[in-house]
């Protein structure tokens, strides 16, 4: 499919004249549909920056940020993950404990991924990542020639993040998701019942350790009041995934694929002491160049653009002129 065929399949969601209007996608000839935003839609001549939500923020990045690397020579492209938006979740038997612990929605997704990509007609395009999204993203880069550079923002190695959430009452919600069914469902509605009477307040509650997601809160309430009413319709079985991915040691992260790829780790400076060793250490395991941003956490890559935009021009010259040694050889 050409790119002018992919922009007429495209639904709108949104008022036109946004330029982070979403907009409903068909993944290939199937049934399903993701939710998809092009800044200054139609896709250009900029190199594309695909963008892969997480649980933390089920929305497009601020215009200012988009702006900001669209100066910088790149279109953002932001993915939307079925069950996020107005969108269906995953076939509910991919969403079965056993399979979640299988990791086979995470399959399920990168092949999804794929589909779309392909169908885009997306070529030579960075890939981010992040925090619940970077396993899919990191398959996604082992499958997808197209993308020349993976920046995994917050990627989640390891189970032990407890001392990463905070406030505590979050920390105590969350893990009751882990309990049972039941446990389940009482944490789902009492979530939902803290982002009904104010989510910006929930926000900002769950970004307390980082003064740079704070104000990046402050800058776009806009935003966070939308995330709100996306969390709130978030079923209870893509929740249980979601968290069920952060909770889980992904295997698969291999320093024998990684070392080879062009791809580099992304955390923002305002977290843990406890969680940067993690991290580090991860990162060394992996063979992956690790950047702390002098700002932010969560939402580090919009946070600190200045930093994000350092790397997409370091490390694609690298790429581009390692390119050029090996054509002249």
């Amino acid at each position: 499919m050409t790119v002018s065929q992919h922009n007429d399949k495209m639904t709108d969601l949104n008022d036109n004249a946004d330029p982070r209007a979403l907009k409903r996608v068909s993944i290939g000839n199937t049934s399903i549909e993701v939710e998809v935003m092009i800044y200054r839609q139609p896709l250009g001549s900029l190199k594309p920056l695909v963008i892969v939500n997480s649980i933390d923020l089920p929305m497009p990045p601020s215009r200012e940020f988009c702006e900001q690397m669209w100066e910088a020579g790149h279109q953002v492209v932001f993915i939307r993950r079925p069950g996020f938006g107005r969108t269906a979740d995953l076939p509910s038997i991919l969403l079965d404990s056993q399979e979640v612990k299988n990791l086979a929605p995470i399959g399920a997704e990168t092949a999804l991924l794929k589909l779309l990509v392909d169908s885009m007609g997306l070529k030579d395009f960075v890939l981010m990542g992040l925090g619940t999204s970077n396993s899919i993203c990191f398959r996604l880069a082992q499958i997808c020639p197209e993308v020349a550079l993976s920046i995994y923002a917050n990627p989640l190695f390891h189970p032990a993040i407890w001392d990463v959430i905070r406030p505590a009452w979050l920390r105590r919600m969350i893990r009751q998701t882990l309990l049972s069914k039941s446990g389940l469902k009482i944490a789902v509605r009492g979530l939902r019942a803290v982002l009904r009477r104010d989510p910006v307040w929930f926000y900002k509650q769950f970004c307390q350790k980082s003064p740079g997601d704070t104000a990046y809160v402050t800058s776009n309430l806009g935003d966070f009041q939308q995330a709100g009413l996306h969390l709130q319709r978030i079923s209870s079985e893509t929740m249980y995934y979601e968290l069920q991915t952060a909770l889980i040691e992904d295997v698969h992260w291999q320093a024998s694929v990684t070392r080879a790829s062009n791809a580099i780790i992304l955390s923002g400076a305002e977290t843990t002491r406890k969680w940067k060793r993690k991290i580090t250490k991860e990162a060394d395991r992996l063979g992956l160049p690790i950047v702390f941003a002098p700002a932010g956490d969560l939402f580090v890559p919009y946070v600190s653009p200045d930093t994000l935009r350092d790397i997409l021009e370091g490390r694609l010259r690298d790429s581009e002129t390692a390119d050029c040694k090996t054509l002249s050889l």
